[in-house]
């Protein structure tokens, strides 16, 4: 049975492409074509092209709602606090670490815009541990630094604003993560139970 793997990280995205993924999630779930030129002028000044702006509706709002909801918990007690330190607005976004430690990830946002920062070798296969003093090299560690000093001035002189309230799309309820996903096939989700829910399950047989 097929199971959501590429939530985990197999696939290799450009880091453009990951930049308007969380621009999106920003934009409460309107995509924009990402463009690299926006204008080019010739030598009288005149505009010989201009990037034009390609939106859609992706994504409904109050998902989008509750996924920033989700995603700013991380940013407050998870891995990547090291991008909230001092920027004085609401953030939302999530570190990334590849295997051994070859690329480490911070994509990340604020209700005005969004900014995804990623260190690698040229070949992104060694590892960056050992690099700035790091022990072990993570997204929570550079990348959510650069990404933390960038958006401090980026932003500066700017009104915060709020994002958006969660909607709890589908109950604020607890969820069983044997639910959570349709196509999880059950017997490959108890491999992945912990210690403890395995020695219930066995007491609770004998």
């Amino acid at each position: 049975m097929p199971t959501p793997s590429i939530s985990l990280g197999v696939s290799s995205p450009h880091v453009i492409d990951m930049a308007a993924a969380y621009a999106t999630f920003a934009a409460n779930g309107i995509y924009a074509t990402p463009f690299l030129i926006k204008e080019v002028l010739g030598s009288n000044k005149g505009v010989l092209y201009e990037g034009k702006i390609q939106a859609q509706q992706v994504f409904q709002p109050d998902v989008m709602a509750d996924l920033t909801y989700a995603l700013a918990q991380g940013t407050k007690s998870g891995t990547g606090v090291a991008a909230a330190s001092g920027v004085r607005r609401p953030i939302a976004g999530k570190t990334g670490t590849t295997t051994d430690n070859a690329s480490a990830w911070f994509n990340g946002y604020t209700p005005e815009f969004a900014t995804t920062v990623t260190m690698f070798m040229d070949n992104a296969t060694q590892s960056l541990n050992g690099i700035g003093g790091n022990f072990a090299f993570t997204g929570g560690s550079f990348p959510a630094q650069v990404w933390n000093t960038y958006t401090k001035l980026a932003q500066k002189g700017m009104p915060a604003t709020q994002f958006p309230e969660p909607a709890y799309v589908g109950g604020a309820d607890p969820v069983s993560y044997l639910e959570a996903v349709p196509t999880l096939d059950p017997e490959l989700a108890g491999k992945y139970e912990s210690g403890a829910t395995k020695k219930k399950k066995l007491a609770a047989r004998q």
